[in-house]
């Protein structure tokens, strides 16, 4: 039993409060009330999929998930990367949510299994090619 760790987006705080992700945006850890859990990568995500709400709170940090409609399916970590496979479709809210969106799913996936790398795929295919603009 332990807190999730959770990321959202700080818009235009050019990592100043975590990694530094496109347009200028910061990623930052927050983190749960303790839950119980064998594995901790489905409950994170599945938290991070379930918050509806763009803004967290008061925290100025916000959700750029909040609109998709994606499912958890599976997670599995090979080595130092974690690779997870969603189903469902992204609704976003321009251009700069696309490394915002990836980056949220990422480093929740990672910080849950503690990997260094991660891989998202969605309805069967990578992240980068579903959120491609081309």
């Amino acid at each position: 039993m332990a807190p999730l760790t959770i990321y959202y987006v700080a818009v235009g705080d050019n990592g100043v409060s975590g990694p530094a992700i496109g347009c200028g945006d910061s990623l930052v850890a927050t983190a749960t009330a303790p839950v119980r859990f064998t594995d901790q990568v489905g409950p994170s995500i599945n938290t991070l999929l379930a918050n509806k709400s763009r803004d967290i709170g008061l925290s100025g940090l916000v959700n750029v998930l909040y609109q998709s409609s994606l499912t958890y399916l599976g997670g599995e970590l090979n080595g130092s990367t974690i690779t997870i496979w969603l189903s469902g479709q992204f609704m976003l809210g321009g251009v700069c949510d696309i490394p915002r969106a990836k980056a949220q799913l990422e480093y929740t996936a990672m910080t849950a299994s503690g990997a260094t790398s991660a891989q998202v795929f969605v309805n069967g295919r990578p992240i980068d090619e579903v959120l491609s603009l081309k």
